[in-house]
């Protein structure tokens, strides 16, 4: 599947199968991550990863808003979403460390897409909660949940809204709004 077709299937559902997963069935999401570029190679990105029917699912979870629980409950898996906001060679902060860690997150969902699995990245969480569970030392920026299942039988993605090529690339010299 060429990579258009896959970021065309790929959508964030708000369903799930309740399924279980394995660490093998993420392993070439977190490959793709890995393989991802980043500002002087930096590689800002940091995941913790919690299968359902561990400790640690219900733990993430429940760092969640309540909103995003409902759906994010019956996930496989929940993937916490760090940045390191320091440069390792230089000890100076990584001002792209953010963009590193969405390109890295957008391989990861690709990669799950190809492999028949669904995800939904969920920005409402508490992150001090987040920081506290983890124990996390101050460069480690919590960024977001990432959930991952397998979609429940009968689930039908529903159209992609998505802005014009016109409304988010321009020339320079052109009116960008």
């Amino acid at each position: 599947m060429s990579l258009l077709d896959l970021a065309s299937k790929r959508h964030s559902p708000r369903a799930f199968d309740r399924s279980a997963l394995t660490w093998d069935a993420l392993a070439d999401g977190f490959e793709a991550a890995r393989l991802s570029s980043s500002s002087y190679n930096n590689q800002p990105w940091r995941f913790v990863v919690a299968l359902r029917g561990e400790a640690g699912f219900d733990a993430l979870l429940e760092t969640a808003v309540e909103a995003n629980r409902t759906w994010m409950k019956d996930a496989g898996a929940i993937v916490g979403v760090m940045s390191s906001t320091v440069l390792e060679k230089t000890g100076e902060t990584d001002h792209a460390a953010l963009l590193g860690v969405g390109m890295a997150v957008g391989a990861m969902e690709l990669a799950f897409t190809e492999a028949g699995l669904a995800s939904m990245q969920a920005g409402g969480f508490d992150r001090a909660a987040f920081r506290a569970l983890l124990d996390l030392p101050d460069h480690l920026l919590p960024v977001s949940l990432l959930a991952v299942g397998r979609l429940p039988e009968g689930h039908v993605p529903g159209a992609k809204s998505r802005k014009s090529l016109s409304d988010i690339a321009f020339r320079v010299g052109d009116d960008i709004r």
